[in-house]
């Protein structure tokens, strides 16, 4: 039984995923078998010990893997499984969403025009093929899907991508900072936000090696949204908005 052994071979990755979710037994179509070690592993929140009443931690591959529901609801978030767009809700569940790079833009401006533009790289919509690698990653943390353009020491300086909205989201939310090719670079870059024609948000300074900036932008009622990356030009520059989504 699982409850009693220290060490349990070929536990199904699928149903483990489940279980930490949920108490439902249930498999994942592609599922990998893995070797796992349970842990009698203490939870201290705020320096409270809590204890889960199910789903005990283990550790594989020397990470360690806890129980995102036990987790959440000790530190007073509620947990919420979307089966229909395949996400997991914690805390404030928001309505639905799109990523912003499966929405197609409407005219790029400045660096954007030259090919310096890049996409999401899972979709098939990049404009250039990332040149640094299949990800972007910022201060060691990897996303899958975003927006990025690269600024050059001797580029324009600038670049803008606009898209119509027609009033039909009301939030965007993301993480913006500099990818890890150019974490050492001397320049320095910022993001502006605009709604019809407004600039609605602007970003601290951003530079290689911070940590990614979680941003939430209200949209209510915007039409044309420009997103603008810009750098200081002191050295060449790749800024980043990771995990872009437009908020229904």
């Amino acid at each position: 039984m699982i409850s009693v052994l220290k060490r349990s071979k070929g536990f199904i990755m699928g149903f483990m995923c489940c279980a930490i979710l949920t108490t439902t037994v249930a498999y994942a179509q592609d599922s990998t078998q893995i070797e796992v070690y349970f842990n009698d592993l203490k939870y201290m929140i705020d320096g409270v010990q809590k204890k889960p009443i199910v789903n005990q931690g283990f550790i594989h591959s020397g990470t360690t893997y806890v129980p995102l529901r036990f987790i959440s609801e000790a530190l007073g978030k509620e947990v919420s499984w979307d089966g229909e767009t395949n996400t997991i809700w914690v805390g404030k569940k928001l309505g639905k969403t799109l990523l912003l790079s499966a929405m197609d833009y409407a005219r790029v401006d400045g660096a954007a025009k030259n090919d310096y533009l890049t996409f999401d790289k899972w979709n098939g919509k990049d404009e250039t093929k990332h040149r640094y690698g299949s990800e972007f990653t910022i201060s060691g943390i990897s996303y899958s899907h975003g927006l990025g353009i690269y600024l050059g020491e001797f580029s324009d300086g600038w670049g803008s991508v606009d898209y119509n909205l027609q009033g039909n989201y009301k939030q965007i939310y993301g993480y913006l900072g500099v990818d890890d090719f150019y974490r050492n670079s001397d320049a320095a870059g910022i993001v502006r936000i605009y709604g019809d024609g407004k600039e609605i948000y602007t970003s601290p300074t951003l530079k290689g090696g911070d940590e990614p900036l979680r941003i939430d932008v209200s949209l209510a009622g915007v039409l044309k949204l420009r997103i603008k990356f810009e750098s200081n030009k002191k050295d060449d520059l790749d800024l980043v908005f990771t995990e872009a989504h437009l908020v229904q």
